[in-house]
């Protein structure tokens, strides 16, 4: 049996908007014409590919498994089609990494810079996410990388630890600071709860405020709006903030996690390297 090219394409852009009229027009086709083809390619594979709810298309665990193989399709395509114009021995194509601001930005970002001025043709694509948000995001195939602050554990997804973050208590060093009040991420940021867990001597009582990111929990502490949980690499050289001494070390592993597959593009593993060889100096504080 052969997967029909149609109708993968046609799976491939309706898995990525998960909406069928945003799908037929990226596609030119008709919503019609656009079911058929995704009814066709169900028919031909024997499986359901995307459930309707309410709020709209989800896929299904066969439906993620045929949208990895299609994002691998395209990157194999795309690599062999760059070496037969005679650029074998060069690295180009897309590449997609999904994140955590902090690390993404002062991390993983810095350690492919030489990388990226090296290799001209490569396009990455970096895109951040709330924690919670990234065993989703790599599910789907809208990454080809994830990094998170712990391990998936999970079966066909393999993992590579780039090193650790250091997390300490800092507040203004020099405005009058909330001695009650700390600053997250948002609702969903549990590096506060988790620091003072893990220390066994939590505030009885304490506020949250949240302030968008990491770097907007930087300046407020700056502007001495509260007290921020924070990795120790982020304010090492920041003489506006100050540590709160008394806490024990706390430390969360940087890991990156992606599927598991029968190939790997050259592009692929190049980044994987570099970011194995590059990264942990960038998590030292």
């Amino acid at each position: 049996m052969k997967i029909s090219s149609q109708g993968l394409q046609a799976f491939t852009q309706t898995a990525l908007t998960l909406n069928i009229t945003q799908a037929a027009a990226d596609l030119g086709l008709t919503q019609s014409a656009l079911s058929q083809r995704l009814a066709a390619l169900e028919k031909d594979l024997e499986v359901t590919l995307f459930i309707r709810e309410p709020r709209g298309l989800k896929l299904t665990e066969a439906g993620h498994k045929v949208l990895r193989f299609a994002s691998l399709n395209q990157k194999v395509e795309e690599e062999l089609l760059f070496e037969l114009k005679g650029h074998a021995q060069e690295l180009a194509g897309t590449f997609r990494f999904a994140g955590f601001s902090s690390v993404l930005r002062s991390v993983i970002i810095p350690a492919l810079v030489p990388f990226l001025r090296k290799h001209p043709g490569v396009h990455i694509d970096f895109q951040s996410y709330e924690m919670f948000e990234l065993p989703d995001v790599l599910k789907s195939a809208k990454a080809d990388l994830a990094v998170m602050d712990y391990s998936l554990q999970k079966k066909n997804i393999l993992e590579e630890t780039l090193g650790h973050e250091e997390y300490v208590v800092i507040e203004s060093a020099k405005q009058e600071t909330p001695v009650d009040l700390y600053l997250d991420h948002g609702p969903e940021d549990n590096a506060t709860e988790s620091f003072f867990r893990e220390q066994g001597k939590a505030p009885e009582f304490y506020r949250r405020s949240f302030m968008g990111d990491v770097y907007g929990i930087i300046d407020g502490v700056e502007a001495g709006l509260g007290r921020a949980v924070m990795s120790k690499h982020l304010i090492v050289n920041n003489s506006k903030v100050k540590l709160i001494k008394g806490y024990g070390a706390y430390k969360r592993p940087v890991v990156l996690h992606y599927f598991e597959q029968p190939y790997y593009s050259r592009l692929h593993k190049s980044i994987l390297k570099e970011l194995q060889d590059k990264a942990p100096k960038f998590l030292k504080p």
